[in-house]
């Protein structure tokens, strides 16, 4: 089976996100609140068409801290996704985009 060719592919965007709650959250426990606000607030359709993956190996308990790849163009809509999570397994939390960038590498503080 070939490749597309990289004028086929979509374009991505990383974004880094920041947990700020008083407790430490788990990634499972991360990833529902994300999938919940994105489909919240863009709806089944719009979630599909900006396809967000949460990077587990990117996620990092200590500093509560991780990555998301989204279709370039829903960049915005999943940016305002996040603004609307104000809680984590019933704890008061808040989600802050750090960066976004065009490619893991490229994304400070996230180590591999």
């Amino acid at each position: 089976m070939k490749h597309l060719p990289p004028t086929l592919r979509e374009d991505n965007r990383y974004i880094r996100y920041k947990i700020h709650s008083e407790t430490a959250h788990e990634f499972p426990e991360v990833v529902d609140s994300i999938w919940d606000a994105v489909l919240g607030y863009l709806g089944e359709k719009q979630a599909s068409k900006a396809n967000p993956w949460i990077i587990k190996n990117l996620f990092d308990e200590q500093k509560q801290q991780g990555a998301i790849r989204i279709n370039r163009e829903t960049e915005t809509d999943v940016r305002a996704a996040l603004i609307f999570i104000d809680e984590i397994v019933g704890e008061e939390a808040f989600v802050t985009v750090e960066q976004v960038a065009g490619t893991v590498k490229s994304l400070e503080g996230l180590e591999e």
